[in-house]
């Protein structure tokens, strides 16, 4: 079993956090992904302690932090007589 801080497990505080801040299919990717690490699934890493792994970690964060997801903003239009866009009938 894992070592407990405070009661709870870093992996549980992890879950937690990404629960916070993901929808459910980033969640699920991300959880599927640590899922397959636990089982040994190395993602093109060494097999042995790779420092690589949190080096590559830390530069993705430094690009994508600061990202924010696009959000669309729905406004309704009006045609007001006299405005230059009304068609004028001869």
């Amino acid at each position: 079993m894992a070592k407990k801080k405070d009661g709870i497990t870093d992996f549980t505080k992890s879950l937690v956090l990404l629960a916070r801040l993901l929808n459910q299919k980033d969640y699920e990717t991300v959880s599927n992904t640590m899922f397959a690490l636990h089982n040994g699934v190395n993602f093109g890493y060494d097999d042995t302690f790779d420092p690589q792994m949190i080096k590559d970690a830390q530069d993705i964060y430094k690009v994508h932090h600061t990202q924010k997801k696009d959000k669309a903003e729905v406004i309704k239009l009006k045609l007001i007589k006299g405005g230059k866009d009304e068609t004028v009938k001869v």
